[in-house]
């Protein structure tokens, strides 16, 4: 199989499954806390098994204790995937304005430069973003993961989709 027909198949199956997770965002968000859940839990039996496992006896309260929250959180999430779609949008909703006003201020204190511009709009479009998040926090935390992943979704594969057509070489 060509490389460039790989390309159009996963592409074009990422933007069935964008188009999917735009179709219904609530769905879509309630997957991604799972897969986060899934991932924090993963993440934390394998730091548990490292820690009890491991060599480096000096570290192990710390890696145990990192472990075991790993472990909570990842079952938190799955337990209560609500709750927790909530919880990953408010973080999202706090990177958004930490982020953006990060921007801002690297913008302010970066000398005249062509991309000053471009961080002062960068940082005010995600603070805005992050106010719009918590200005109607209780629409939006039950559907801005699925909108965020139907977009990421969307993208990339139109994305791989531009990369196996121009693989293909030029058409006669």
């Amino acid at each position: 199989m060509k490389a460039a027909n790989l390309f159009l198949g996963i592409g074009a199956g990422m933007v069935l499954l964008g188009i999917l997770a735009l179709a219904n965002p609530f769905t879509a968000s309630l997957a991604v806390t799972t897969f986060v859940g899934i991932l924090f839990l993963l993440g934390g039996v394998a730091q548990a098994w490292l820690t009890f496992r491991g060599i480096d006896a000096e570290h192990r309260m710390s890696h145990g204790v990192i472990a075991l929250l790993n472990i909570v959180v990842g079952v938190w999430l799955l337990a209560n995937p609500l709750s927790g779609t909530a919880s990953l949008t408010f973080v999202v909703g706090a990177l958004f304005l930490i982020m953006g006003a990060m921007r801002l201020i690297v913008g302010l204190r970066m000398p005249r430069h062509a991309m000053r511009p471009l961080l002062w709009f960068t940082g005010l479009a995600s603070i805005v973003i992050g106010v719009v998040i918590f200005s109607d926090f209780q629409n939006v935390a039950t559907k801005l993961l699925g909108v965020l992943l139907g977009v990421q979704l969307l993208l990339d594969g139109l994305g791989l989709l531009v990369l196996g057509l121009s693989g293909r070489g030029p058409r006669l």
